[in-house]
């Protein structure tokens, strides 16, 4: 019988050494934060009227759960979480977007965070909206 506890103790510490490395893979997942960055064409190759287009394509009353991105000219507007989505209007989705220009204010590409999720402004050469 001593050779059986020596087994399930090891056992116990194999699924906390497991229990660990997840808890901590979720740690390590990428973080959201306010930023007026982007590609480096965003300077040359978007506008602010192609964001805010882009931005104006989502529907307000549609409910927006998962990836989802609206394009006009050299500009997407991108809604994406980490882990699980929150759900979010368009109407919503559109001011999570404008915050980008009217609080953090950038002048074309940037992201807004919130709920570990981001709106996020950026150039794209050849996309196509996805929902």
């Amino acid at each position: 019988m001593e050779g059986g506890r020596s087994y399930v103790g090891l056992l116990v510490m194999v699924v906390v050494v497991a229990a660990m490395a997840m808890v901590m893979a979720m740690v390590e997942v990428e973080s959201y934060s306010d930023n007026c960055s982007g590609s480096g064409l965003c300077g040359t190759q978007v506008s602010k009227s192609d964001c805010t287009a882009a931005i104006n394509r989502y529907d307000d009353g549609t409910v927006y759960s998962q990836y989802t991105s609206r394009v006009s000219g050299h500009c997407t507007a991108i809604f994406r979480c980490d882990g699980s989505y929150v759900s979010k209007t368009g109407a919503q989705l559109k001011q999570l977007f404008l915050h980008i220009y009217t609080n953090q204010p950038c002048g074309r590409c940037g992201s807004h965070a919130f709920d570990n999720c981001e709106a996020t402004l950026n150039y794209c050469g050849s996309c196509r909206d996805v929902n």
